[in-house]
């Protein structure tokens, strides 16, 4: 009986300590390849392809960070396990949107997890998205201007 009441225990601490860990995740971005340290970046955190890549609204985090140059590191904390995508715009003119020319080509640094700009349109999600499986993940973002 004591076994049974023990192994109980345990088994629910073990429960209990899974699933408090599943919003104890981070994930450090560090953002390279600034050329100059006008303005802020923004950072935007998608999980799932809804909004991806630029409806912030959407996105289930958002910061605006000072540019650190050469690389800018920031942690996102008190995530939950998934699938997740960043994008990182170089807000240079602190006008809080991403500029662009007359045919929609972005004028200022942007970036994406995995790299993966796509030439003729805005991004995937799926040739974004990262798995945070564990406590923590890391992702390098090099800035395309």
């Amino acid at each position: 009986m004591k076994k049974t009441i023990a192994l109980t225990i345990l088994g629910f601490a073990a429960f209990c300590m899974s699933f408090s860990m599943e919003n104890n995740a981070t994930i450090q971005v560090r953002v390279s390849g600034i050329e100059n340290s006008n303005g802020q970046l923004a950072l935007l955190l998608f999980k799932g392809g809804d909004g991806f890549p630029s409806d912030y609204t959407k996105a289930v985090r958002r910061v605006m960070i000072p540019v650190v140059k050469p690389a800018t590191v920031y942690t996102f904390s008190d995530l939950p396990t998934g699938t997740y995508a960043i994008t990182v715009m170089h807000d240079e003119n602190n006008n809080n949107e991403l500029d662009t020319n007359m045919f929609g080509i972005p004028e200022e640094g942007i970036g994406v997890s995995n790299n993966a700009l796509n030439m003729f349109g805005p991004p995937v999600f799926k040739e974004c998205a990262f798995n945070l499986n564990g406590a923590s993940a890391k992702v390098d973002i090099q800035l395309d201007y």
